[in-house]
Parts: structure tokens; C-alpha cells; sequence
């Protein structure tokens, strides 16, 4: 860690970071642009300097966002603080990319429940309340609509239930959220440093991506609980161990995709199999997640790159 005195770059790196906020408080409907970029000072700042200089920045910062319309700037500077500083004590250690990217997550992760917390509690605005409004008022329009242009009377109330079931589900789609924020924010700080200051910061392939075989274990410790808990996220217990079943899931799923860029690379072949998947995933996620997460349990299970590669 660069140990010298201030330098000019200390306050670039602050007036970026003040910049940043003013844009969000102009254009709040890119704050979701902004959340991944606002780290990325507080990761160069614990990069290139001690923590007291590092916390003296953050504190400045924070005394601004305290000026700039607080209600929007105080959340996504502590969102900022925590991730930025999660992912920067990680790089100046030296961890693996993927590392440091699950400390990204966690980062975000708590800064998110800190944002939740915040306008649950300091704002008095129910998320959970609201939600469950809007959907009222979303299936009265629609049930108005089948009516007036004579369908008859349907049956909304599976449909409100499926909807309302996916507010349980808002711990896995949180950390989801986090893990694309905290990829982007890493991946455009290894750029940064890369280029400023000449570092070597890179994402190994994602074909390397191997993840450990406990996840495949938890899949499907979580998937035989969840035969013996209620479906319908009635009970504390269901609701975490669906939660965790999906998670899961979904890393099993990057597993099947790292398969395939693997196989291809392997075999030597165009990235046009790579792609395609990755395409299907997107625009059919039912049944692509579906498909490859089978191709990760076979990948993680019966550990199909190393049969390759004999």
C-alpha cells in the first residue's frame, strides 16, 4: 500500500465521489447506474492509501452527503461505504478475484438492508405494505378489464398468491442483486487501476469457475427439507429454507454455464454454444435455469472436468 503523503489524486478521487452524488440527486432514476459507481473511490483510496487517510476521505464524503439532500445521498453513501470498503480491504490483501467479489456481495448486501431498514424505519414507508397494494390495485384494473370486454368473472386469487410469494423470495433476489453490483463495481475498478496505476487486476475465465462441492450439498439437503415444510411460505422455516434452495440453485446454474464455456474451449469450438446458452437463460429463465442447473449438479457431482481432461 502506497504509504507517501496526499497526493493530487486523493482529491479527485473525493470530487468524483461528490460528482457522483450530485448526479444522483439530479437524476435519481439512475441511481441504480450510480449504486455500482459510487464504490469505486473508496476502493481506490484504500488501494493507494493508509486508513487514516482513507477514513478521513470517507468522513468528508459523508459530511457532504449529509448537505446534498439526505434522504437519497445518506443511503447510497453508506451502500458505497460498506461494499467499497469490503471490496478495497480484500484487494490490498491480495485475495482471489472471486473473493473478493463474495466480499463485494456481503458489502452490498448489508448496505441494502441498511437502505431497507433506513426507509422502513427513518422514512415510515412500508416496502411490504406498499407492494402488496400495488398488486391490489394492479389485479382490480385487470379483473375490470376482463370484464368489459366480456371474458366473465377469473379467478385472480392464484395469481395474487404466486405474486405475494416472491416478497419471501426477497433474500435470494437481494443477494442476486448484489452479486451483478459488486461483479460491475470490481470489475470496473480493476480497469481503473489497471490503467492509472499499471496493476495487473483480471477475472480468471469464467470456464475456470469451480465452485465447492458443499453448494451441491446444501442444494439438496434444502431440497428434501422443502418436502416437509409448507410450499406456500407460511412458516419462518419455509420461507428460509426456500430461500436457500434457490440461492443454491442459482449458483449451481453459473456452474452448468462455466461448464459449457469450459467444453467449448476444451473442445476447441467457436463461443457460439457459450452464447446461445447464455441467450436462453436470459430470455427463457424457467426452463434455461432449469437445464443448466442439471448440467451443474452432473458438472459439480460426478466432477466431469476432470473425466475431460483425462
Amino acid at each position: 500500500m502506497n504509504q507517501q503523503p496526499i497526493k493530487k489524486d486523493f482529491f479527485i478521487y473525493i470530487g468524483v465521489f461528490f460528482l457522483l452524488i450530485l448526479l444522483t440527486v439530479l437524476a435519481p432514476f439512475l441511481a441504480g447506474i450510480f449504486l455500482f459507481l459510487l464504490p469505486i473511490p473508496i476502493i481506490l483510496l484504500m488501494k493507494e492509501y493508509p486508513l487514516k487517510w482513507t477514513a478521513l476521505a470517507i468522513g468528508i464524503m459523508f459530511l457532504f452527503s449529509l448537505l446534498v439532500f439526505p434522504f437519497l445521498s445518506v443511503p447510497l453513501t453508506i451502500i458505497a461505504f460498506i461494499s467499497g470498503g469490503m471490496i478495497g480491504w480484500s484487494i490490498t490483501k491480495q485475495q482471489h478475484p472471486y473473493e473478493i467479489w463474495a466480499k463485494g456481495t456481503a458489502g452490498f448486501v448489508l448496505g441494502l438492508v441498511f437502505v431497507y431498514a433506513y426507509i422502513e424505519v427513518v422514512l415510515q414507508f412500508s416496502i411490504m405494505e406498499n407492494f402488496e397494494k400495488t398488486i391490489d390495485e394492479s389485479l382490480k384494473m385487470t379483473e375490470g378489464l376482463f370484464q368489459s370486454v366480456g371474458m366473465g368473472q377469473q379467478d385472480f386469487e392464484i395469481i395474487r398468491e404466486q405474486m405475494m410469494n416472491t416478497l419471501q423470495l426477497m433474500p435470494v433476489i437481494l443477494v442476486v442483486v448484489s452479486m451483478a453490483l459488486a461483479i460491475l463495481t470490481q470489475w470496473l475498478s480493476f480497469k481503473v487501476m489497471n490503467k492509472w496505476y499499471k496493476e495487473k487486476f483480471y477475472f480468471p475465465a469464467f470456464r475456470k469457475l469451480q465452485l465447492p462441492k458443499i453448494i451441491l450439498w446444501i442444494y439438496f439437503f434444502t431440497l428434501i427439507i422443502s418436502l416437509f415444510v409448507a410450499d406456500d411460505y407460511s412458516t419462518l422455516a419455509s420461507v428460509v429454507v426456500w430461500n436457500i434452495y434457490h440461492l443454491a440453485g442459482i449458483l449451481i446454474a453459473l456452474q452448468g454455464l462455466s461448464f459449457i464455456f469450459f467444453y467449448s474451449h476444451t473442445k476447441g469450438q467457436s463461443m457460439a454454444l457459450p452464447i446461445i446458452s447464455v441467450l436462453f437463460v436470459v430470455f427463457f429463465p424457467l426452463i434455461g435455469l432449469y437445464l443448466i442447473r442439471i448440467l451443474g449438479i452432473i458438472d459439480l457431482g460426478f466432477e466431469l472436468r476432470k473425466r475431460m481432461a483425462k
